[in-house]
């Protein structure tokens, strides 16, 4: 336990998604009253409908377009903030006024906490420029992973002396170890399965069409999530006659409903830039196949990376993707440890109960003072 100081512990967020809740809950349970998150209603689906009123949340206007990319919250910069405050930050160089904030924040006398990506599937090279420029206006740099600590440290900031950590970004697995049933794939159906918003960041055409190879003819693909691109990967389906083999479930955030699916799968497959849905996965035991770029990957697949539980494929090459998962299919049936080593590293590393521990020993060190944390 950390002791509890005078100072206010602020964070905007251009948006309150399903998944941050536990999360802030432990840290509101830490800090009391002195911890505010202020956000903007977003439309993200099944992952910020309903989401009723915390004590601990401020609901700021809705986000307002400046130009293409750039975004502004209304609200932001009337929220006051005092000398000894710690205010945080999304480290997303589109929302302009967080970076004004942070700014603003260093003038009244606060601290302040960059949190954001230190690189992303929908990383480019303009962005990531401003990225770091921003990064140097904050008093400590609080990234998604400790992979990307390491590598902000070999590159851009092997001379900054300020406090650099990471949450491991991650969900809360306790309802999900209560659900999880013991991996064994000679009890499941030979399906694969898909969890996240119906994109094109998830790149499913790619899936669809692997798919396709006669040697993955008896296999199902179980769909939870929804989105824009819903409709043409239908017509895909059609197109390949996958139809069949295909069952769409629509987004969701029932967790009952999700386990039903997710312990008759014997697979998790995402081709293209996963981030939270591969944690969701993992933590019911899932093997996973993802495609090898890091550099088209969100800060997330750190967990596949340390768990080794899975195959990676040639990004953007359906055909090898169908080999992946010929191989993972077979790799399953004789082995579980894959399964074991998923788990683990969500219930030991990547989850809301690690990710308030390490938020709360950051406030910790700014508070006290500290430098380097490392």
């Amino acid at each position: 336990m950390f002791s509890m100081q005078e100072s206010r512990k602020i964070i905007f967020q251009p948006a309150l998604p399903r998944y941050r809740l536990d999360f802030f809950e432990r840290v509101e349970r830490r800090f009391g009253e002195r911890f505010t998150v202020y956000y903007s209603q977003t439309d993200m689906g099944a992952l910020t409908a309903s989401i009723s009123d915390r004590r601990w949340a401020r609901r700021l206007s809705p986000m307002r377009a400046l130009l293409p990319g750039l975004e502004w919250q209304p609200g932001v910069l009337s929220t006051p903030v005092r000398r000894g405050d710690i205010v945080v930050v999304c480290g997303a160089p589109r929302t302009i006024s967080s970076m004004v904030m942070l700014i603003w924040a260093r003038l009244r006398g606060a601290k302040t906490v960059w949190w954001g990506h230190y690189w992303s599937s929908t990383s480019k090279a303009h962005r990531f420029f401003l990225r770091r420029q921003l990064m140097r206006f904050a008093s400590a740099l609080l990234f998604y992973t400790d992979q990307e600590v390491e590598e902000y440290k070999v590159s851009h900031g092997k001379h900054d002396r300020r406090i650099v950590t990471a949450l491991n970004n991650g969900i809360d697995v306790d309802p999900i170890a209560a659900l999880r049933t013991p991996y064994d794939p000679a009890k499941r159906d030979k399906a694969v399965l898909f969890i996240g918003r119906l994109t094109a960041k998830a790149e499913l055409p790619l899936l669809l069409k692997a798919l396709a190879d006669p040697r993955l003819g008896d296999v199902r693909l179980e769909v939870i999530g929804d989105g824009e691109e819903r409709r043409s990967l239908e017509t895909l389906a059609g197109t390949l006659a996958l139809g069949d083999r295909i069952v769409w479930h629509g987004g969701t955030t029932d967790e009952a409903a999700i386990a039903r699916i997710a312990n008759n799968c014997r697979l998790f497959v995402y081709p293209g830039g996963v981030g939270l849905s591969l944690l969701h996965a993992m933590a019911y035991g899932l093997p996973v196949v993802v495609h090898d770029d890091r550099r088209a990957q969100m800060p997330e697949i750190a967990a596949f990376y340390r768990a080794e539980n899975g195959l990676s494929f040639r990004r953007g090459d359906s055909a090898a993707l169908a080999n992946a998962l010929v191989l993972a299919f077979e790799r399953v049936t004789v082995d579980r440890t894959w399964s074991d080593a998923a788990i683990g590293v969500t219930e030991n590393d990547f989850n809301t109960k690690e990710m308030a521990e390490r938020f709360c020993e950051l406030m910790a060190h700014l508070e006290r003072g500290d430098r380097d944390a490392s």
